[in-house]
């Protein structure tokens, strides 16, 4: 309608505007209805139709779980590998894994074992040999045997699994083969063990050189010696000629360690595979190859590689054999002649060195031997020079985990029980007797109550650990609190301190002092009873005289370097040297005099392979290397420093030493 027409009913202009409005909102709303309408219409046709649809053709169609009638099943198939006694899961790279595979039910468990051969021994082979050389066993979850007649859809009802897993199991049939089986392939990828020999030897020590020194072989081909490359740090160390008439097969001081040996009647013995003896030769064929070094002839520097077999030396010596029969687990023979002690060979690995050596030490009798080591993919012969090197990497770490500053003492830990403290208290011991290696960072009041009991800790002693064992802001707090000389940030500090150690208030002034005391007494000595309890047991019956706490204080002092101190060890060769090696050596001792403590311990053990003073003296010898080859070289058994003279100045001199030092300076990479 026109609005000259609508004027006609409405006179004004604004109801002739809202009278359109409303019209044209009315119309909107019936047309969406309308829509609205004619959807769901289509909706209910749809649905009906729909439903009469299936009501007419879907005759006999299942109602509820499609999947409880498939007559397909999901299966998880994967290869178990028979080794050391159990079953071992072989991983994916090894040609194992988890293979899913989708079966009929009524497939039995022996036609699962046939295709479980096809995905593992793909033509017939796999990683671990062909498939004639094997037994097959079908096992469930539980690594139970199942019947070969029993089908995929009775697994599923006696398992009540959502999804089925089975293992093709696989055994030789050789049993002779499991002892070169290698097992890297396994998923349980347990820790490489450590590899100790055990050889017996009658010879007095002496030191060698790095020409004259026989190279470690296996089999009976010699190895040549190689040199160190140019322009690495390289350190050595001495080795000590060896002269052995025969070696033994031993049980390993713990379960994660073995002692491996030879005898020339080993081969005309018959064992079992699960006998002591099978499983020793096994493991050691299962990481490494066993290595014997050679043994020097005399002066005139013959070597052989192997070892000769006199059976004349039998009549000199007391051991048992592999005839001899099957030596007991976890012990260490020991020779009957007290004289003479056993010499254990050990190999540690120096990325892991807290959890070998303390695997070495688990067993008590390793205080009775005479400790060989090896690090693992380094070049070094030990003539006492490892060994010092082994302890202080030892401490290092161990120490790191300890509580307080620059004194320190053990804390409990969830991986620790007692026999890992008292392998701990082992090797303090061992490296006490045997290099005088003594942590002087392991605080003595600790250490002479492991020694002679806590009673024996006087306050003196406490006191002066305990402010050791301290900051020190901490040290001078309570220094001021004792002096009655606070100020308002001392007593904040002193707070914190007393908070920490168990105390919200601070005593006054009369009982200061008795309270440090007790805080002292726990902090060194409550917390630790434990630990001090485990190094007691092996360190006071072990002892060739008591430590009373003179000798310990004694003991402390001498061990502390000091700038002087090794300043003075610092000696030339020879008396007589030339202008420019006196210039070489009179720029070591500035650089010495000069250096902080914790880069002059880290000078004392590149040089002598310990952080504490055990030798008397540092040799110097002289050379003319230049260039990128020019570097110090430490020969650690016998603490000799081969220094080059060819530095034109001072400044030269400590730059180029201080990159040795800050660098991998530990590593031996010369024999």
């Amino acid at each position: 309608m026109a609005d000259e027409e609508l004027g006609q009913y409405r006179d004004r202009y604004g109801d002739r505007l809202a009278l359109r409005a409303f019209c044209r909102q009315r119309t909107l709303t019936n047309n969406s209805e309308t829509v609205k309408s004619a959807l769901m219409h289509r909706v209910r046709q749809k649905i009906e139709g729909r439903t009469s649809t299936k009501s007419d053709t879907a005759v006999g169609r299942p109602v509820g779980n499609r999947h409880a009638v498939k007559d397909t099943g999901r299966v998880e198939m994967g290869w178990l590998h028979f080794q050391k006694g159990e079953y071992h899961q072989v991983r994916t790279k090894g040609g194992g894994g988890t293979r899913h595979l989708s079966v009929q039910k009524t497939v039995t468990v022996g036609e699962l074992l046939d295709i479980g051969k096809d995905l593992f021994f793909p033509d017939g082979h796999s990683a671990k040999g062909p498939i004639g050389k094997f037994d097959f066993d079908i096992r469930d979850f539980s690594q139970k045997s199942v019947p070969h007649d029993c089908t995929v859809d009775q697994l599923y009802e006696r398992t009540k699994l959502r999804m089925l897993r089975i293992y093709t199991c696989s055994q030789y049939k050789d049993t002779s083969i499991i002892l070169s089986d290698a097992s890297s392939d396994f998923e349980p990828n347990d820790e490489r063990p450590v590899k100790k020999k055990t050889r017996r030897h009658h010879h007095k020590r002496t030191e060698t050189t790095k020409e004259d020194h026989p190279e470690k072989s296996s089999d009976s081909d010699e190895a040549p010696t190689d040199e160190a490359p140019t322009g690495q740090l390289a350190r050595q160390s001495r080795p000590a000629p060896r002269e052995m008439s025969d070696i033994e097969v031993l049980p390993s001081l713990s379960d994660d360690c073995l002692m491996l040996a030879s005898n020339e009647r080993a081969d005309q013995c018959s064992y079992e595979v699960d006998s002591p003896i099978a499983l020793a030769i096994h493991a050691s064929l299962e990481d490494f190859e066993v290595q014997f070094g050679g043994i020097c002839a005399g002066d005139d520097g013959c070597e052989d590689s192997t070892l000769p077999w006199n059976p004349c030396d039998l009549n000199n010596m007391q051991h048992s054999t592999l005839n001899d029969g099957p030596a007991s687990s976890n012990s260490l023979t020991v020779s009957p002649d007290q004289s003479e002690k056993e010499v254990l060979y050990v190999e540690l690995r120096r990325v892991n060195i807290v959890h070998d050596v303390l695997n070495v030490f688990m067993e008590p009798r390793v205080l009775n031997v005479n400790l060989k080591i090896e690090f693992i993919n380094e070049k070094a012969v030990d003539s006492d020079g490892v060994s010092r090197e082994v302890y202080s990497a030892f401490w290092e770490p161990f120490l790191e985990q300890c509580e307080g500053e620059e004194e320190r003492v053990p804390r409990l830990r969830l991986d620790y029980s007692e026999k890992e403290w008292k392998a701990v208290g082992r090797v303090w011991l061992k490296g006490y007797l045997d290099h005088g290696i003594m942590p002087i960072r392991l605080s003595p009041a600790f250490v002479l109550a492991c020694c002679q009991g806590v009673s024996s800790v006087d306050e003196e002693l406490l006191m002066t650990s305990f402010a050791r064992f301290l900051s020190v802001t901490e040290r001078q707090s309570v220094e001021k609190a004792m002096q009655g000389s606070m100020d308002e940030s001392d007593e904040e500090e002193l707070l914190d301190l007393f908070s920490r150690m168990g105390a919200h208030y601070l005593p006054c002034k009369d009982n200061l002092r008795a309270i440090i005391v007790t805080m002292a007494h726990k902090a060194l000595l409550q917390e630790p009873t434990f630990i001090i309890d485990c190094f007691q047991s092996s360190i006071h019956t072990a002892l060739p005289t008591p430590i009373t706490k003179g000798r310990l204080m004694e003991l402390y002092e001498s061990k502390r370097p000091t700038n002087r101190k090794v300043a003075q060890m610092i000696k030339p060769s020879n008396e007589s040297i030339s202008t420019q090696e006196q210039a070489a050596l009179n720029h070591l001792l500035r650089y010495v005099r000069s250096i902080d403590q914790k880069k002059l311990e880290t000078f004392l053990r590149f040089c002598t392979g310990s952080t504490v003073l055990c030798k008397d003296k540092i040799e110097v010898t002289f050379n003319k290397l230049c260039g990128l080859s020019r570097r110090p070289v430490a020969h650690t058994c016998g603490a000799v420093l081969e220094l080059p003279c060819t530095y034109s100045t001072y400044p030269e001199f400590r730059t180029e030493f201080d990159c040795v030092l800050s660098g991998d300076c530990f590593t031996m990479d010369i024999v």
